[in-house]
């Protein structure tokens, strides 16, 4: 497969941690508190990591009401078997009924309590197995034998079956849109095994292998996940095949594994292509926003708000939303859990830049950090924790992609196509952020390269680089993170450098228990080191923006740690940058020169000329022979790949409007896009301090905007063109002179070198800018909002406000 196919498939199925648990799945925590509950020491410490949260006695006792209800499971489905086997069969069902009735109050427990069994999965795939995998196949050996009667081997199939369905009480099992298909795979050995008694079938060892087979099958590896999108089809389907099982067992059997062999890359092939639409479609004339989804789903459903995206920035909007009391509302998220980019960085040695007491909401600041700088695994288990804590899972729509989106201007709200189908919403929040499109640069024969090649934010777990030949193209922020990770495991490391970064040292150190005990039992003094954080961050930010002579102290550190790290002094001048510091982001680390300084690496610092099946050839004609290329190219930040999903009045596109620069006003609306708000859009993004302070910024200035309209009865608010050009104007000319456009190729500024990522001032400054909603800046759009059409039976995404 090509290297851009490959690329682009990627990007399309999301990331690849498909082991991970999905926030849909995990019960629902205290919605509304203002932080993340840190666990206590000692014994309870031990606790902790099985139940999150504060271990208080009352959440003790649920949490071990839960657990023993997911240990009786095991034990009543063992006994079971134990009981079918001695020809006990009436209790070995009454056993399995209350195996799985068990099963099913675990779930709901669960849910109702807040808390979760570590063992839960577990316990439901063992509790799978001794139910069905295991009592079917021993009651068909009594049907064969004749060691029980045929109305007790049926009677005993019925409660099997009964026990599959059950477990439809346990919501958080699947998906809410296939839950109620979720017993029916579990249900169907035991079924076909009735139907042949009932139909006084013969009994042969050949029926007891097909049942026996098919109990496995459906319990140990057909996944749900995976088995639900054919749980869609009509109903008589299933009956059918049941008949089928009956009269021609082996025929049918066959064609059942040769279906569940293919279902899977047919479903990802048709994925595939249903994503890929839109963007190969590329811009489109204006035409009709009904037309457009009524051919795909003529049923959709209605929220006050959907917001696009799972990171930091949706999370935050989210959970300020319910905090200010606004409850219909949804989350869009393309993967399978929050997180984001930090979901999707895996790559070895990922964290981020900015201190964790600063890098954490202000409304729910964390006391258990380890590190001083957060790594990418605790800062995606606080994003977790977050959204259970706030109780974001029943809002969350994990797996639907925002495909395209358009205002209806008749009706006064967006449209919003997903894979899963349409929804409309009166308040539309694109919270992807700058960091969602990776960016892949153009290499001359890179597709015919055999090796592995993949980018940095889709980074490939399975693929073992020890004793390979590595080449690494670019030496961004990633790079200097993962290259140290890798370094000791290549064979032979190419790193091709186009200009070298500036590095200063990464003070990262082990936060103690006393330290962290201090932050749980006295909050204020971890919002004092915030505050003291904040404040370091704010002063190199000033020395970026106005006085660049104020460098010189950061920049004579930068040099000196290069001297220490770096004794050969060729090597030393190619890793001196020749620009100022801050035009290019700077980054953190203290290993990182160690690593380029090593026998088995190499700096190259030649231009790609074209890449070969198994190499790479620089201009000066060297050739690198490699087995794998990873790409640490960065994102597409100054071109927000949403906009080519986004259409706004008369069908107008967001990517056509911003072909010659992202635009916005405050970062946060867009003229021509009523109802539309962004979260870290254009000239928003913070230049060094965290930019979860001008998120929160835009959080509290959209909020306010929807209680505005809902207090005056307005149905829509678009931002001006003047106030908007004005911003544009005043951002443009505040960027002059700054360190970012000084010279150097960065990833802040668009094809004609101006800056459309970064707000140009002082943090400080854009939260005042937000303080409140300026609706004289905006045209205030009065009249009856048309209702949205009911949803049937049909089809369509259903989302009611109490779901």
């Amino acid at each position: 497969m090509p290297i851009r196919q490959r690329f682009v498939r990627e990007q399309s199925l999301g990331p690849r941690s498909a082991g991970q648990r999905s926030l849909s799945r995990r019960p629902v925590g205290t919605p509304g508190a203002a932080a993340v509950v840190p666990t206590a020491r000692g014994p309870a410490r031990w606790l902790g990591t099985l139940l999150p949260g504060d271990p208080t006695p009352g959440r003790l006792l649920r949490f071990a009401v839960v657990n023993l209800c997911t240990v009786s499971v095991l034990l009543l489905g063992a006994y079971a078997i134990l009981l079918a086997s001695s020809g006990e069969l009436r209790w070995a069902a009454a056993c399995l009924l209350g195996c799985f009735c068990l099963d099913g109050l675990d779930g709901a427990l669960a849910r109702r309590f807040g808390v979760d069994s570590p063992f839960g999965a577990q316990m439901d795939s063992l509790a799978d197995l001794c139910g069905f995998g295991v009592a079917t196949p021993l009651l068909a050996y009594h049907w064969l034998h004749g060691t029980a009667s045929a109305y007790a081997i049926g009677l005993a199939c019925a409660m099997l079956a009964a026990c599959a369905m059950v477990r439809l009480a346990r919501f958080n099992v699947v998906p809410k849109q296939v839950r109620h298909f979720s017993g029916l795979p579990a249900a169907m050995p035991p079924v076909i095994l009735a139907g042949a008694i009932l139909l006084d079938v013969e009994p042969a060892g050949g029926h007891i292998g097909l049942i026996s087979g098919l109990a496995v099958l459906m319990i140990t590896t057909v996944p749900y996940t995976k088995f639900a999108p054919l749980l869609t089809l009509p109903r008589w389907v299933w009956p059918a095949t049941g008949a089928a099982l009956v009269v021609r067992p082996t025929a049918t059997l066959g064609t059942m594994i040769a279906g569940y062999l293919v279902s899977g890359p047919v479903l990802s092939i048709v994925r595939r292509f249903a994503r890929s639409v839109p963007a190969a479609a590329g811009p489109q004339p204006a035409r009709s926003a009904s037309a457009t989804v009524a051919a795909r789903d003529p049923v959709r459903s209605h929220v006050r708000i959907a917001i696009v995206g799972a990171g930091f920035a949706g999370l935050g909007m989210a959970i300020r939303l319910k905090q200010s009391g606004i409850d219909d509302f949804v989350v869009l998220e393309r993967a399978g859990e929050v997180g984001g980019t930090w979901r999707d960085s895996v790559y070895p040695g990922a964290a981020s830049d900015v201190p964790s007491n600063l890098y954490s909401y202000s409304f729910a600041p964390d006391p258990n950090w380890t590190r001083t700088f957060p790594t990418q695994p605790e800062i995606q288990s606080y994003l977790n924790r977050c959204a259970v804590q706030f109780g974001l899972d029943r809002h969350l729509r994990a797996g639907q992609e925002m495909l395209t989106s358009e205002w209806v201007d008749d009706a006064a709200h967006w449209r919003v196509d997903t894979p899963a189908g349409s929804l409309t919403a009166d308040v539309l929040v694109v919270a992807t952020g700058p960091l969602s499109k990776p960016a892949l640069p153009y290499l001359p024969g890179l597709e015919r390269f055999t090796g592995a090649a993949f980018h940095s934010a889709t980074w490939d777990p399975s693929y073992d680089l020890r004793g390979k030949r590595v080449a690494v193209i670019g030496t961004g922020a990633s790079a200097v993170q993962f290259i140290p990770e890798i370094q000791p495991e290549a064979a032979e490391l190419f790193v091709f450098q186009r200009t070298p970064p500036w590095v200063i040292p990464r003070w990262d150190r082990h936060k103690t228990d006393l330290e962290q005990g201090i932050y749980r039992r006295l909050p204020i003094v971890q919002r004092l080191a915030r505050t003291l954080v904040y404040l370091w961050r704010e002063t190199l930010l000033l020395s970026l923006t106005s006085g660049q002579s104020m460098l010189k102290p950061a920049e004579w550190l930068a040099r000196r740690h290069l001297h220490r790290q770096v004794e050969d002094p060729s090597l030393r001048e190619a890793l001196t940058p020749d620009y100022r510091l801050g035009c290019k982001r700077v980054v953190l680390s203290n290993t990182y020169y160690p690593a380029v300084s090593q026998p088995n690496t190499r700096l190259v610092r030649s231009e790609i000329r074209e890449v070969r099946p198994d190499s790479i050839v620089c201009a000066d004609g060297s050739e690198h022979l490699v087995d794998a290329i990873i790409f640490s190219t960065g994102f597409e930040s100054a071109n927000m790949p949403i906009a080519a999903r986004l259409r706004g009045r008369d069908g107008r596109l967001l990517a056509d409007d911003w072909r010659d620069g992202a635009q916005a006003y405050l970062g946060t609306a867009v003229s021509g896009y009523p109802n539309l708000f962004m979260l870290l859009g254009p000239n928003s993004v913070s230049g060094q301090n965290s930019s979860l302070l001008t998120m929160e910024a835009q959080v509290e200035y959209i909020v306010e905007a929807v209680h505005l309209m809902q207090r005056t009865g307005v149905v829509a608010v678009e931002v001006s063109r003047e106030a908007q050009a004005s911003f544009v104007s005043d951002v443009h000319r505040r960027s002059i002179g700054t360190v970012w456009v000084s010279g150097c190729r960065n990833w802040y500024l668009d094809a004609r070198g101006r800056n459309t990522t970064l707000w140009p001032g002082l943090t400080r400054s854009f939260r005042q800018r937000t303080r409140r909603f300026d609706v004289e800046n905006y045209v205030v759009h009065a009249g009856v909002r048309k209702p949205p059409p009911a949803a049937s039976a049909g089809g369509g995404v259903r989302t009611p406000v109490n779901d």
